[in-house]
């Protein structure tokens, strides 16, 4: 990081009178001092007057004492941060199996940019809404769907899991207003992509989960939410991802439904945090 003040009062040192130096030197020992206090306030605590301080902001080159504290504060915050990412790496470089939690991090700050809040919105509005709840995945997005039909159900009571064994014909006994969560990751599993196709025919609603906005399952989604899970898709990069985005969806299910009263009975017969 470079400390731009610092340059410029060093540059301007040999050429400052007495008392301006002596700001000089309380800025280059002390930076946190301008960084939190008014000028007057700097000129008292080193023993000049403010409008010394002020002056000596113009001579090193700042329009007043305001842009030398923001140039000040910005820096400090920036040494902070460095200092911070410096330690996680130190710390994380002496657990060497720990990177994969470090990028588990980064892809997480990737989605929390990238995702489409509309479309988590309306796919919570869909959940509310609707009379009953198909949650769908095959393969590997199987755990996933199992996790948030569970999940679902408990603050819901209206929401299964897709068992193809069993419920081959489970959606022609669907309500009318119905919708399918159908989990669908790389390598796109084609019996999803079947019950996603019959889903359509029937008008029943569709919240696709998927990593791609060019997924095959994102052609019968009446809503679509992709996640991030890294350019290179592997059976474990879309874990922690998913698994986040569903607890956020799930607290966001909850806390709405809470504030209509609607909340599922059996849900509270759960311990919360807090409680004996």
């Amino acid at each position: 990081m470079k400390y731009y003040y610092a340059d410029k009062t060093k540059e301007k040192l040999p050429f400052l009178t007495k008392g301006l130096k002596k700001v000089a030197n309380h800025l280059l020992e002390d930076p946190m001092v301008f960084a939190t206090h008014p000028a007057k306030k700097v000129g008292s605590i080193i023993g000049v007057s403010e409008t010394m301080v002020i002056r000596f902001c113009n001579q090193i080159g700042y329009s007043g004492y305001s842009d030398l504290q923001k140039e000040v504060r910005e820096n400090l915050l920036n040494l902070s941060r460095d200092a911070y990412h410096q330690k996680e790496t130190e710390n994380i470089e002496s657990k060497k199996f720990l990177h994969s939690m470090l990028d588990d991090l980064s892809l997480l700050k990737q989605n929390i940019d990238r995702i489409d809040e509309a479309a988590m919105g309306e796919a919570i509005e869909l959940i509310i809404d609707s009379e009953k709840i198909l949650v769908v995945g095959y393969y590997h997005s199987f755990s996933f769907a199992h996790w948030f039909s569970y999940n679902l159900n408990l603050v819901k009571g209206n929401a299964d899991l897709y068992r193809p064994e069993n419920d081959a014909d489970l959606l022609d006994f669907l309500p009318e207003n119905s919708c399918l969560i159908i989990f669908s990751f790389y390598r796109y599993a084609l019996d999803t992509i079947r019950i996603a196709e019959a889903a359509k025919s029937k008008g029943i609603k569709i919240v696709a989960i998927t990593d791609s906005w060019t997924s095959p399952i994102t052609e019968f989604a009446d809503i679509v939410i992709s996640l991030f899970t890294s350019d290179h898709k592997t059976l474990l990069n879309k874990g922690p991802v998913t698994i986040s985005f569903m607890n956020s969806m799930l607290f966001e299910v909850i806390k709405r439904m809470e504030g209509h009263g609607k909340i599922q009975p059996t849900y509270k017969y759960f311990i919360k945090d807090g409680e004996n």
